[in-house]
């Protein structure tokens, strides 16, 4: 068969012969470069860029990438006629190209064709995502025709590309051979795409056929949320395959919306400009949270809050809220229920945005653990992040309060000092190191371990709590007194802090005094806030068997997240025997899901 000539060269000065298009493929990016005279770095920016034709073949352990010499021609035709067309100064090509420039499209856009403006400030352009067009075939068509539309479809996403190009729209071309077509491929696979290529928008297409008629129906998409932002259809016969081609992608080009494009851009600037506020507001929203009391809380709260209005899609700022809401409850600030529902709210949004989040994937431990009782599902969760390498501190941390309510003491202390290597300094992570002793009962490990803890944060509420609590068993009741008076300073009068001083002076024979603070928390309480867990513990210590039971059905009633514990506290050492004890016990064991996670 007779070659027939192209009227170009190529990059490289070689003439390019049609019959031999199919074995003209190059193997490497170092090939690539070569073609072009160029760096390796060069020749990656410019298909991340502007949508260089290099295909991958990926493999068990590895991926490769190759390209073909009439398509990078093709390409380069395309880059300089669209720079030419926008009179816009490049450095110099290294072959002579000797096509006929291509007249640019009508569309009059002056940021566009802003000579000043830099190819690289992509912040200023939309930068699209194309996706292979999904070709919809009939069962019975097995004949010519299918491949004919096959090719035109491949054919369509090329002239498409030199379009955007032209447009200055940055388009990021897929190879059709290396990932599945846009209609089969799934919102996971759009999406995460997206995000590797910094797509602003995703565009989309499937071909339709009857006969010699084809009928393409083209989305823009916004990957954030899955909208739907523009569509049209367009008819086109396959007479002249190539003249159709060119047509088509002009028609869909010209269509393409000028207020939505502009739209996602001013989308994306305000985002880059907020990126930095909602980052700063998220951090101040995790160094209150940690501290716990009211005051502290509230602020984590209203920051988490403002990162979000600031950054719709800060995953940290949503993960955080939903660890805020659960502390709430925890120090007996919401009822227990409202705070699981906005926290699971919280979650699942977090989880829509970013699942492999480890920040989200902890908070959803976090709930999982305090909120729905779940604690195989909850160290399911933790082992998957371990094993796959992602797990921090925090995920250390929750993973041993799971052994820790499991009574499993051993693993408990040794996924916290694992957690400890790693973040020696954390005030969060030194008072689990001294949580897991102190359930394990070596109070004078959980005493070195918190006093380090309180010493890292003066304002710790949590570390006066178990300071208080360790100092009780071992019967230093004036030391006890003394840590639960300062937590109660701290904390403005917290609830579950008054109770635990009620426990320390009717444990160091201050019965009197211990019922005047018992009466001031019924009548200061709400009914969903009251802390009946930690009250249950002072009519234990005073050895009002039935009162203890009555709170403890309570707090199971009223879902307090201390509850959890009860088997473990040593606390309720005497009741552990008896019926109504383990009737709440087995209630709470293994997995009561609240009605608020399902």
């Amino acid at each position: 068969m007779r070659s027939i000539p192209v009227s170009t060269s190529s990059p490289t000065g070689e003439s390019v012969d049609s019959t031999q298009w199919p074995q003209a493929r190059l193997d490497s990016w170092k090939e690539v470069a070569a073609f072009f005279r160029r760096e390796v770095r060069t020749v990656q920016l410019w298909e991340k860029s502007e949508g260089l034709p290099v295909r991958r073949q990926y493999h068990k352990k590895a991926g490769s990438v190759y390209a073909y010499r009439h398509e990078l021609e093709a390409w380069w035709i395309a880059r300089s006629a669209a720079i030419a067309g926008y009179g816009k100064s490049s450095e110099p090509p290294t072959p002579s190209v000797k096509a006929t420039a291509i007249r640019a499209p009508e569309k009059s856009n002056p940021e566009k064709s802003d000579p000043g403006k830099s190819d690289s400030d992509s912040a200023e352009f939309c930068r699209i995502l194309a996706f292979p067009f999904d070709v919809i075939h009939s069962p019975l068509d097995r004949g010519p025709l299918r491949n004919i539309v096959e090719r035109f479809a491949e054919g369509l996403a090329n002239d498409l590309a030199l379009e955007l190009m032209r447009l200055r729209f940055h388009p990021i071309i897929l190879p059709s051979k290396s990932i599945p077509s846009a209609g089969a491929s799934t919102l996971g696979l759009m999406k995460n795409a997206a995000k590797e290529f910094e797509a602003d928008i995703l565009l989309v297409g499937s071909i339709r056929y009857s006969g010699n008629q084809v009928r393409v129906s083209v989305q823009l998409i916004r990957p954030s949320d899955s909208l739907c932002v523009w569509s049209d259809r367009f008819d086109a016969a396959l007479d002249n395959i190539l003249a159709g081609q060119a047509e088509l992608a002009f028609r869909i080009g010209q269509a393409l919306p000028e207020e939505t494009i502009q739209s996602v851009k001013e989308r994306k600037l305000k985002h880059r400009k907020n990126d930095g506020l909602a980052y700063h507001a998220c951090a101040m929203g995790v160094h209150y949270w940690q501290r716990r009391g009211r005051a502290a809380l509230m602020k984590a709260l209203s920051y988490f809050e403002d990162a979000i209005e600031l950054d719709p899609h800060c995953v940290d700022a949503y993960a955080g809220l939903a660890d805020t809401y659960v502390s709430l409850s925890y120090n007996h600030l919401m009822p227990a229920r409202e705070a699981a529902s906005r926290a699971w709210k919280a979650v699942e949004a977090a989880v829509e945005l970013d699942r492999s989040s480890t920040k989200v994937r902890n908070a959803l431990i976090n709930l999982l653990v305090h909120c729905s009782w779940d604690l195989d599902t909850a160290e399911g969760h933790c082992r998957e992040l371990i094993d796959s390498g992602k797990m921090d501190g925090r995920t250390l941390q929750l993973y041993s309060t799971v052994m820790n309510c499991r009574g499993r003491h051993h693993d408990a202390i040794n996924l916290a000092l694992h957690g400890y290597r790693l973040e020696p300094l954390s005030d969060f992570i030194n008072g689990q190191v001294a949580l897991a002793f102190f359930y394990a009962g070596d109070y004078g490990s959980a005493l070195s371990f918190i006093r380090r803890t309180i010493d890292l944060q003066p304002q710790y509420l949590m570390g006066y709590a178990l300071l208080g609590r360790t100092e009780a068993e071992l019967g230093n009741w004036d030391e006890a007194i003394r840590a639960f008076t300062r937590g109660l300073e701290i904390s403005h009068q917290s609830a579950f802090i008054k109770a635990l001083l009620a426990y320390a002076y009717a444990g160091n024979g201050e019965e009197s005094t211990a019922r005047l603070l018992l009466r001031e928390l019924e009548q200061e309480s709400h009914d969903e806030c009251f802390p009946a867990y930690d009250v249950s513990a002072v009519h234990a210590i005073l050895n009002q068997e039935k009162e203890a039971l009555k709170k403890m059905n309570r707090a199971w009633g009223t879902r307090d997240m201390k509850t959890i514990f009860v088997q473990q506290d040593p606390r309720f050492r005497k009741l552990r025997e008896l019926k109504g004890f383990q009737q709440i016990a087995s209630a709470i064991y293994p997995n009561a899901v609240s009605s608020a996670a399902m």
